[in-house]
């Protein structure tokens, strides 16, 4: 299996993973449109799902596309990082827990594949990087640092923050409204705060809105991944090569705006309406678009989404 290819099955899989059995055939007609053979590929992957795939079988059948990603642990050390252990996977690379010895900190070390070969390109991105490095904000996850590994992997050193994403919190927790909306005040402050820095985060979502709780109980939310989506996706689009090959945008669908589906500029207002889709999703439980896949984004220009107590109330 290519990397090319495997890059079109993880994310027909991420969208149909979490989907009850029963709803997953229309999901994969509408996902794999006229490709019978990337079905076909998902579905046998589906019938040999194992309770633990998630966290083995897919490490197995990624290992293709993301190869120099793992050749980089498999030295156990990413320019000053010693890795520890793997924390996930997704459309930008792989993240790993990492320690920085001498400063004894350890870090959430995100490698993005592709690499950078252009050494104007790699100027770009580590200059890019030191001005996301310089966005403080109590909400914001800090960047510590950025570089290239010797094989030309970008990485980036961030806060390491243990929590759960935005939307299972509150779930988990049964939390009222008041207290949901005190959360999503305390994210629009940390947006507001890096567009006043001029920085777009292109990619909001529950996921990349993590919430803990600090030693007196109170949930406190951290924003990950400022910035990342921007530098990642202009150099796809310098180097074009990558961005061809994939045929991928970096951009969740279910949460994106208009502009981004268009493929148009991106402006803070991206973060707006991201951020409304994320409101919309916490006050109602459910999202206002049924988005399947980069190409059901389409209902994202097309439909109407229904007002939030309409939502609720047909519930």
């Amino acid at each position: 299996m290519t990397p090319e290819r495997w890059q079109q099955i993880a994310a027909v899989l991420d969208e149909v993973l979490d989907l009850d059995p029963a709803e997953r055939p229309a999901a994969l007609d509408a996902l794999c449109g006229t490709d019978p053979d990337l079905r076909r590929e998902v579905s046998d992957m589906l019938e040999a799902e194992l309770p633990d795939f998630l966290n083995e079988d897919a490490a197995v059948f990624a290992a293709p596309a993301l190869a120099e990603q793992d050749r980089a642990a498999a030295r156990h050390t990413v320019g000053p990082y010693r890795i520890l252990r793997e924390l996930g996977r997704g459309g930008m690379g792989v993240v790993y827990l990492a320690e920085r010895d001498e400063v004894d900190r350890q870090v959430a070390l995100k490698l993005i594949r592709g690499g950078l070969a252009d050494p104007a390109l790699r100027e770009r991105f580590l200059h890019e990087q030191r001005v996301l490095a310089r966005l403080e904000h109590p909400h914001i996850a800090r960047l510590y640092d950025v570089g290239i590994a010797d094989d030309g992997t970008p990485f980036f050193a961030l806060e390491y923050v243990e929590g759960e994403p935005l939307d299972r919190y509150c779930d988990d927790h049964r939390l009222p409204l008041d207290a949901r909306l005190r959360l999503f005040e305390a994210v629009g402050r940390a947006v507001q705060h890096a567009h006043q820095h001029f920085v777009v985060h292109r990619d909001l979502k529950p996921s990349n809105i993590l919430v803990s709780e600090d030693e007196a109980g109170q949930a406190q939310v951290k924003l990950l991944d400022f910035g990342i989506a921007k530098v990642v996706a202009e150099a796809e689009e310098a180097g074009r090569e990558q961005a061809t090959q994939t045929g991928t945008r970096l951009l969740t669908p279910a949460y994106a705006a208009p502009e981004q589906i268009r493929g148009e500029a991106v402006t803070a207002a991206t973060d707006v309406y991201s951020l409304g889709v994320v409101l919309y999703e916490l006050l109602t439980g459910r999202r206002p678009y049924e988005v399947i896949g980069h190409g059901g984004a389409q209902a994202v220009l097309t439909q109407e989404p229904k007002r939030p107590s309409t939502a609720v109330t047909d519930e």
